[in-house]
């Protein structure tokens, strides 16, 4: 697991800090790291921050993604 900081809020205690987890673990919940109260799925957050990252990407900046069809 590791500990970061996210341009998020915990809905409880309105931390910042947030516990992911790494990708040989079994769980992919994202945890607030003071009080642990559930956030949002890994897969959730991930699709987010891809969303958020395509829609502000400078232009002509090279993809890192794979894109399929």
């Amino acid at each position: 697991m590791l500990k970061v900081t996210l341009d998020l809020r915990c809905n409880v205690c309105h931390g910042e800090r947030f516990v992911i987890p790494t990708g040989d673990e079994q769980l992919d919940d994202i945890r607030c790291a003071e009080c642990h109260a559930f956030k949002c799925k890994s897969d959730d957050l991930e699709r987010a921050m891809s969303a958020v990252h395509g829609a502000t990407a400078p232009r002509g900046a090279v993809s890192h993604e794979k894109r399929v069809g």
